[in-house]
């Protein structure tokens, strides 16, 4: 199997510098190969310089083609990637991302069951001991799947770790949203994967695993800015905005009791929870006073 891995970077060296260097240590199955498309996205940290300095051959059997987008934004980097990629399969990391060394054996395991996608496996490394508020839900809010459950079906995918076989055609990734569009810099996976995921099936696969290195971006307003999004990218995808707003509308004095209550008694953990529930929240009730306005979902909502 011929697979390629596509990743966008921009000035992330030292993160970029780890995640090829997992992907080296990559076992690579007999007869199988795999190429890996890094795109700098206009970095000025000296990536592309040392980009250029690789050698073509990473590995036996792994190949590097450094490419270049200087106009800003992830989703237009990865269109760069995908119009360069020759592999049968589709894969995509970040590049604070480390595969483990069976990922590429697992991944064609994955799609020898017959599937169109497959979302991977993340684990979070925090670089030191989680924070006395990191929780199960927390985890999941930072984009792990440690509450997924193996090889069931999936609607929606993970940026971080992901792979899609080429058959059922392969769509561009939205340009308006993504980090480094700054009125919309959210969303980009989501929306990209579910459009895959309306020609083809997916499941969960954990074997075809990555830790997503998040080391000091851990923070509590990391994680009420990721549900503020979450909820204003559920809000632009719902087919019922109305409807939504109601409910969340007579949902917010319950979590702000909930909140003063687990305050009172020092209940820190469960204050918390309710604030991230309240964060994602204010993200729906941004939608109807206007901050989804211009998403190119707006006019054309998906079901989320």
């Amino acid at each position: 199997m011929r697979t390629s891995l596509l990743l966008a970077t921009r000035n992330r060296r030292p993160d970029l510098q780890a995640c090829l260097a997992a992907i080296q240590g990559l076992r690579v199955p007999d007869g199988s190969s795999l190429e890996v498309l890094v795109v700098d996205n206009g970095s000025t940290d000296g990536t592309g310089p040392w980009l250029s300095s690789l050698p073509v051959d990473l590995a036996p059997g792994i190949r590097l083609l450094a490419l270049t987008e200087p106009l800003p934004g992830k989703s237009r980097a990865l269109n760069r990637a995908i119009r360069a990629s020759t592999g049968e399969v589709l894969a995509f990391i970040d590049d604070d991302v480390q595969v483990h060394p069976d990922w590429l054996v697992a991944l064609e395991e994955g799609f020898r069951t017959g599937t169109g996608a497959l979302q991977g496996g993340i684990r979070l490394g925090l670089g030191g001991p989680a924070p006395w508020w990191m929780s199960p839900r927390v985890e999941a809010i930072l984009a792990g799947t440690a509450l997924w459950t193996e090889k069931t079906p999936v609607t929606s995918m993970i940026g971080s770790n992901m792979a899609i076989h080429r058959r059922g055609g392969v769509p561009e990734w939205c340009e308006e949203i993504g980090p480094g569009v700054p009125r919309f810099p959210f969303g980009e996976d989501t929306d990209w994967s579910s459009r895959c995921l309306e020609t083809r099936t997916g499941l969960f696969w954990p074997a075809m695993a990555a830790t997503h290195v998040l080391k000091g971006r851990v923070r509590c307003g990391e994680i009420l800015r990721r549900q503020y999004y979450g909820g204003l990218n559920q809000a632009i995808r719902d087919p019922n905005r109305p409807a939504l707003y109601l409910r969340t509308l007579g949902a917010i004095p319950r979590e702000v009791a909930r909140l003063v209550w687990h305050l009172m008694g020092a209940r820190r953990e469960r204050a918390l929870d309710a604030l991230w529930t309240l964060a994602r929240q204010a993200g729906v009730l941004s939608a109807a006073w206007g901050r989804g306005r211009g998403h190119p979902l707006w006019t054309r909502p998906r079901t989320a």
